[in-house]
């Protein structure tokens, strides 16, 4: 006997296979254009918001994985693109800086990140791109709300 649920129509599963979708075309768009993938874009992103910050505070902001941060923070020091100094408050942390060349690579990635954005909402109309950000935001607070109260279902 079949049962007539379909996981297809849960908001969570297709919420995350949007989710998944966004990250595969970043990450195609960003490795064939910039040469760094989407958690190297992530960690530029944040950095240029904040001026500076330790991986935990990445980990905290993005929700990625600690040894994706790592890695990728490792990475763009090689390339040059961050720089590490000493945490004085924390000595086991470092802190993570943008430099020039960093600053630069930010400039150019969200270029196209605007872009990419852009061309991905004209599938919906002004009132439903207005709508979103405050139905994500709605969204997003719920799920704080759920995962402080896990007894509430």
């Amino acid at each position: 006997m079949a049962i007539k649920f379909d996981i297809r129509d849960r908001v969570g599963y297709r919420v995350q296979n949007l989710a998944n979708k966004m990250i595969l075309w970043g990450a195609r768009t960003y490795a064939q254009k910039f040469n760094v993938g989407v958690q190297e874009w992530r960690i530029l992103s944040v950095l240029a918001r904040t001026g500076v910050g330790t991986a935990r505070e990445v980990c905290e902001l993005t929700m990625m994985d600690k040894g994706n941060v790592s890695r990728a923070v490792g990475k763009l020091v090689c390339s040059g693109r961050i720089k590490e100094q000493p945490d004085k408050q924390d000595k086991r942390s470092s802190v993570l800086i943008l430099t020039p060349k960093g600053v630069e690579l930010y400039k150019r990635i969200k270029k196209v990140s605007d872009a990419r954005e852009k061309n991905f909402l004209a599938a919906l109309t002004a009132a439903e791109r207005k709508a979103l950000p405050q139905i994500l935001t709605k969204l997003d607070n719920v799920i704080e709300e759920l995962l402080q109260n896990p007894e509430k279902v």
